[in-house]
């Protein structure tokens, strides 16, 4: 493939695809020296197409097994997730701190702003045990995502273990996204929330009822800047179709997708960190 054809098959292109074999070649070599055994590059181009096209019949890319296709997905799935804290982690750093305040006041006047916050629901196929617990609002069965993303749309925090049915400020209460804000941090700033969360020393959310001039104004700069997490959810299912509703679900536990939504996120970082931009 050229780069074009790869940019549309995997969501990168021919450079960071190197770039992700190359991160992931130590963990490998020991299996690619059997003969019969398949290439780094194979196992990640099989990896990267099922999670850009949510195809999962992906064999017939480099001519081999279905089951060998799955194994690999597996595999290279699994040593990224080894490497998430690499990828997505809250910067305690006081210079990173004031960096991102600098930049979210620039987007619509929201002053000490850290992140922005929200859920998205991932569908999954139903578990045998407790599937009513995994049945959301919408009907479907997914895992309810919580993702805190910057100004740049890469992906801080997230949790990825509830249920489709928990709702968006039960997650909050639940994960321990409060943590950057607590002790000696109390004072670094906030995130923003919609109106699904509630209001907290280190979280902010929309005025149900605005009435003055002030009061429309926080809203109208609260809102322009959470649409940031939306927009980031909107390029998470763009670019990594395997978990977008709409190509159907993912076969495999909840435990896996979780795992499936983590990978996800690292990617789209490190997209963003290469300039790795998709067409509207």
């Amino acid at each position: 493939m050229n780069d074009d054809q790869c940019l549309h098959r995997l969501r990168f292109q021919k450079d960071v695809v190197t770039e992700i074999c190359n991160l992931l070649q130590a963990e490998f070599e020991p299996q690619i020296r059997v003969r019969t055994a398949l290439s780094v590059t194979s196992k990640v181009t099989i990896a990267l197409n099922c999670y850009a096209t949510g195809y999962f019949q992906a064999a017939d890319m480099c001519k081999i097994s279905q089951f060998a296709a799955y194994t690999s997905i597996r595999e290279v799935t699994d040593a990224l997730y080894r490497r998430k804290a690499d990828y997505i982690s809250f910067p305690m750093s006081r210079d990173k701190q004031l960096e991102h305040q600098s930049a979210f006041l620039r987007i619509a006047s929201f002053p000490r702003l850290q992140g922005v916050i929200d859920c998205t629901h991932v569908g999954l196929r139903a578990p045998q045990q407790t599937p009513k617990q995994f049945r959301n609002r919408k009907g479907f069965l997914s895992l309810n995502v919580e993702l805190i993303c910057d100004h740049n749309r890469k992906v801080m925090q997230m949790s990825a273990r509830f249920p489709g049915n928990n709702h968006d400020s039960f997650i909050l209460c639940q994960s321990s996204v409060s943590c950057p804000f607590s002790g000696p941090n109390e004072d670094c700033g906030w995130f923003l929330g919609d109106k699904g969360y509630t209001l907290s020393t280190w979280l902010m959310t929309p005025l149900c009822n605005p009435r003055s001039a002030a009061q429309l104004k926080y809203n109208e700069s609260l809102m322009a800047t959470w649409t940031i997490v939306e927009h980031t959810i909107g390029i998470l299912k763009q670019r990594f179709r395997c978990l977008d509703h709409s190509t159907g679900v993912l076969q495999y536990s909840p435990e896996r997708v979780s795992i499936f939504e983590v990978v996800r996120c690292m990617l789209h970082k490190l997209a963003i960190m290469r300039a790795q931009l998709l067409e509207d």
